[in-house]
């Protein structure tokens, strides 16, 4: 009787070929399921990520506050979590009064900024036949119909809304992480028994744990000084709701490229409509664009230097990407997620080309 062959015999007899293409075809498949899992469980996961990053924030506050001197001493380590825990609770408070009390007003002020655009671009349709000397206006006054302000105010509004709806599952996740803080050493040490694999294992860890701190740390300082620069400028130029503009600031910058030139966009159409004169615009715009450019191109590189190691293309692909699976949030995590990423793929030695060609400059150890 003849015996049917197992299946480690049919992979280990197949040419080096066929094990490529076998390999490939697994590995394409892991990744279909991967990027399936992530859109189908997004309710469970962005949550969970959000917890997972605002963690990250609070040991990083946490290690500064560690190192303030009470005497001869450091203050202790749950002292200094306790005291970022407390500034972060303050800011979110502080930033969901913002939202509360500017979110309505704008909603309902967005009908009357969509009149005033329409009557912008049928003045500007009407000048344009007059000089031209055409027979009839520019149906330009046709494109405003396709340009509902109001609708894209209200889904933004519903963004925040969710995301203030998810806040008390994202504070529980963030309890459990903090707790779970004081025993992953030992957990570690009892999965790992080999001392090297846990040496490497930790190093990758300190190495993910350090970068991710690092730029959830400063991204949210330089995002606060951004965002309280606008509130300023707004203010004293008389621009409406310069307090949800200010927000809106905080929440962009965390998008690479695209947030800033969107920061300063918004307001300067929002002071076209306000003042119904070009001179306001170009105002708020040179000035968002001088502050902001400021900080993002010479504050910002000198704290933040080589930390991440991205290529521009892959940022660019990571936004794309995880902005059509996890919408806003996912724009806003693409960056952290694809440095978790490459450090992965730079631990073992068949996945660690791929992370050099994701760096930006080569250095992956």
């Amino acid at each position: 009787m003849t015996e049917t062959p197992s299946e480690p015999h049919r992979l280990s007899s197949l040419t080096p070929a066929g094990a490529t293409v076998v390999t490939a075809a697994a590995s394409f498949g892991l990744v279909a399921l991967t990027l399936y899992m992530l859109v189908v469980g997004q309710e469970i996961l962005i949550p969970l990520v959000l917890a997972l990053f605002i963690t990250y924030l609070i040991a990083a506050l946490g290690r500064r506050f560690q190192r303030i001197r009470l005497g001869r001493r450091h203050i202790p380590d749950w002292l200094g979590l306790a005291l970022a825990t407390l500034v972060l609770v303050l800011v979110a408070a502080v930033t969901v009064q913002i939202a509360a009390s500017n979110l309505s007003d704008v909603v309902s002020a967005a009908p009357g900024y969509q009149d005033r655009l329409q009557g912008m671009f049928t003045e500007a349709s009407t000048w344009a036949a007059e000089t031209l000397r055409l027979s009839k206006p520019l149906t330009l006054a046709a494109l405003t119909e396709q340009i509902d302000l109001s609708s894209v105010i209200e889904r933004f509004a519903l963004g925040l809304r969710s995301i203030a709806a998810n806040t008390l599952q994202v504070l529980i996740y963030v309890a459990f992480m903090l707790l779970e803080l004081r025993t992953f050493d030992i957990k570690l040490k009892a999965i790992f028994t080999d001392p090297n694999r846990e040496k490497t294992i930790r190093k990758t860890l300190v190495t993910m744990g350090r970068k991710i701190e690092t730029y959830v740390l400063i991204k949210s300082t330089i995002s606060l000084l951004n965002s309280m620069l606008t509130y300023a400028i707004l203010r004293f130029l008389g621009i409406d709701f310069a307090g949800f503009w200010a927000l809106l600031v905080l929440v962009l910058y965390f998008i690479p490229y695209i947030g800033s030139p969107l920061s300063i966009l918004f307001p300067t159409v929002l002071a076209l409509l306000q003042f119904g004169a070009l001179a306001p615009a170009l105002m708020v715009m040179a000035s968002m664009a001088a502050v902001l450019g400021f900080v993002e191109n010479f504050i910002e590189p000198r704290i933040t230097g080589r930390s991440l190691n991205l290529s521009p293309v892959v940022v660019i692909v990571s936004l794309s990407l995880w902005g059509a699976m996890w919408g806003i949030t996912g724009m806003i995590l693409s960056v952290p997620l694809m440095v978790i990423v490459v450090i992965m793929l730079a631990q073992f030695p068949k996945t660690r080309p791929i992370a050099v060609l994701m760096s930006a400059n080569g250095d992956v150890s």
